[in-house]
């Protein structure tokens, strides 16, 4: 499932468009108070937040599979990177984390303190040479959105994208992965911290617009959020 745009609120418009196009050296387009960053098949869209709501959010892109060490040290000479701390199935302090689907994963903070995650898949087919560089953020793999009713919620997200769940959704599982290892939305409920700071799930406006079988859109009250899928 490719995520083609993601459109979100933030606090820091001015923040995130240093961020985005002077840290990371990322095409940026800016239409009034509106910020596009272009990713190499994906667009993040920043609106500015009204006062009354704390816009940070957990987002992630894809990477080409195998570089997450030169990742790490691109992200790295330019900002800081988090680490993980206190987590007993990360070793202490580290900056790359392995998941057992075959991905590798860093994070850091943007300008708009969203919780951002680099991922290289060993599952995808979009490996490529040369040096790491802006053109190397492929496209958005995921988009965390938190929820009072995450089975509620996970069933108007598969309804509206026509996604299986990746994974989650189970008996003891906090999360729920909609969509396929290009991309997913995460259904979260409120309150659970986004990895690896703990920023607390909330929910927020976001929309998202992903390729689907039919045109297909769909609006939930939380967050708002507007999900659309299109052939």
């Amino acid at each position: 499932m490719r995520i083609s745009e993601l459109t979100l609120a933030t606090n820091e418009p001015a923040a995130q468009s240093v961020f985005w196009s002077r840290t990371l050296g990322l095409p940026t387009r800016a239409d009034g108070q509106v910020l596009e960053v272009a990713l190499r098949a994906s667009v993040i869209r920043f609106e500015p937040a009204s006062a009354d709501i704390d816009a940070r959010y957990h987002f992630a892109i894809n990477i080409p599979r195998g570089r997450i060490a030169e990742a790490a040290r691109w992200v790295g000479a330019r900002h800081a990177l988090l680490a993980f701390h206190g987590d007993p199935d990360v070793d202490e302090g580290a900056t790359i984390v392995h998941t057992d689907r075959g991905a590798a994963a860093l994070y850091f903070l943007d300008g708009g303190g969203n919780v951002v995650e680099l991922i290289a898949n060993d599952r995808l087919d979009n490996a490529s040479d040369g040096p790491f560089g802006p053109d190397a953020l492929l496209e958005i793999a995921e988009i965390g959105i938190a929820t009072a009713d995450p089975d509620a919620t996970r069933q108007a997200v598969q309804q509206a994208l026509s996604a299986e769940v990746l994974w989650g959704g189970k008996p003891g599982w906090r999360l729920t992965a909609i969509g396929d290892d290009q991309g997913v939305v995460i259904v979260a409920p409120i309150g659970r911290g986004w990895i690896p700071v703990g920023l607390p799930a909330r929910p927020l406006p976001t929309t998202i617009v992903a390729n689907g079988p039919t045109e297909r859109e769909v609006t939930l009250p939380e967050g708002p959020y507007r999900i659309r899928s299109s052939p």
